[in-house]
């Protein structure tokens, strides 16, 4: 796939949402489709007080702001300006119990020592990039994470979708619906494709489905794999 997208791309996304979007969504949420979604993802992360926790591809800021919350030194960085920007001026309007720093930067390449955090957050983000940037970035992950840390990666559900995406075909066909399609999704995975690059990249883990809106979906074995709507991962180092 030749692909057309930036971080400029985001940048323009964030700039036509605007900061009370992003509070009102991850900050703050004022529903239960954001709170949820953060409440899977901060429970398998378990931020604790003092540890150094990196959030890659931290966007807005989300989670190395939850973290700081729980009063971990938390860091997040994105290539997009707009969104570290972003970041930078939320978490600006509170008193955290820890500390959430931010900078723009290449996840690919990772501007800290190794063995430098506790604990590493991917959260939506596996999905924006290839398989071979995939390998880089576990690689990185590996690097930069203390022997007794773990790393949680949250993402979509590749078969979920391409099963989404064939129905909304068929209904195009047959009543003219229009097609939904995210471009920037272009890196989506399967769960099997995705342990392969953990275990490549010298890692063990833990792994769950999950399905917000509709959680009986991710308990029920077989057909959560074709249903449920994300995949989990909770990586350690072997």
């Amino acid at each position: 796939m030749n692909r057309m997208i930036t971080s400029e791309t985001y940048d323009d996304v964030i700039k036509r949402e605007g900061l009370e979007f992003q509070i009102q969504n991850y900050f703050e949420p004022a529903d239960a489709f954001h709170r949820t979604r953060i409440e899977i993802i901060m429970n398998a992360l378990k931020p604790e007080p003092g540890e150094s926790i990196l959030d890659i591809g931290c966007g807005v800021g989300t989670f190395a702001f939850h973290c700081a919350k729980a009063g971990a030194r938390a860091t997040g960085i994105d290539y997009s300006l707009e969104s570290i920007k972003a970041a930078k001026e939320i978490t600006a309007r509170y008193t955290l119990p820890g500390r959430a720093d931010f900078l723009a930067g290449d996840a690919l390449k990772l501007p800290f020592d190794d063995s430098s955090f506790d604990k590493l957050v991917a959260a939506d983000f596996i999905e924006h990039i290839t398989d071979r940037e995939k390998q880089a970035l576990c690689s990185e992950m590996h690097r930069v994470l203390k022997t007794s840390g773990v790393a949680v990666i949250f993402t979509p559900n590749k078969i979920r979708e391409d099963l989404g995406l064939m129905l909304s075909t068929v209904r195009h066909y047959l009543y003219g619906r229009k097609i939904p399609f995210n471009d920037l999704h272009y890196g989506l995975i399967t769960k099997w494709e995705f342990n392969k690059i953990l275990i490549n990249s010298g890692f063990g883990y833990k792994f769950g489905f999950y399905d917000i809106d509709r959680p009986g979906l991710a308990r029920v074995p077989l057909l959560n794999s074709l249903l449920a709507d994300n995949m989990l991962w909770i990586a350690s180092k072997l």
